[in-house]
């Protein structure tokens, strides 16, 4: 059996007190596509959902205590983003708490950090330089040094 057409090896899946909620966030702050929506016709809970955000796939569902599917707490995630300034500032429009950045970062990225009305830890990273495997070695020894 292979992966499906449009999904990669591994799709992060998000159990959640309200996923509603958490879907209409993520297309407001990150532009987020939903592909499907399945709800349970006892309980109109979300059983599954799928997004799809920029190349990736997410699943989202609600918890179901009943069925041993609980929110276990908070989940971070990287992405990488075309502009990680535009990017932060459209999540901040959308509600969401900047918790760092954006900054240039040693391994080539411009990374900030955000946190979703969850508490979901997002890092949104656009890729503005190549760096050698040396120059990261070099840099992580600074670091060590400080």
């Amino acid at each position: 059996m292979s992966t499906p057409e449009g999904f990669s090896t591994l799709t992060s899946v998000i159990i959640s007190k309200d996923a509603q909620s958490m879907i209409d966030s993520y297309e407001k702050a990150l532009g987020a596509e939903v592909k499907a929506v399945m709800r349970c016709p006892d309980t109109n809970k979300i059983g599954h959902a799928c997004l799809k955000i920029g190349d990736s796939t997410l699943f989202i569902a609600d918890e179901t205590p009943e069925m041993n599917i609980t929110a276990t707490g908070t989940q971070a995630f990287y992405l990488y983003v075309e502009n990680a300034d535009e990017a932060l500032t459209k999540a901040k429009k959308a509600g969401w708490t900047a918790t760092n950045g954006p900054e240039d970062m040693f391994w080539g990225d411009r990374v900030g950090a955000i946190q979703d009305l969850h508490g979901h830890t997002w890092k949104l990273a656009q890729k503005v330089r190549d760096v050698s495997p040396e120059e990261i070695e070099e840099a992580m020894k600074k670091m060590g040094e400080d």
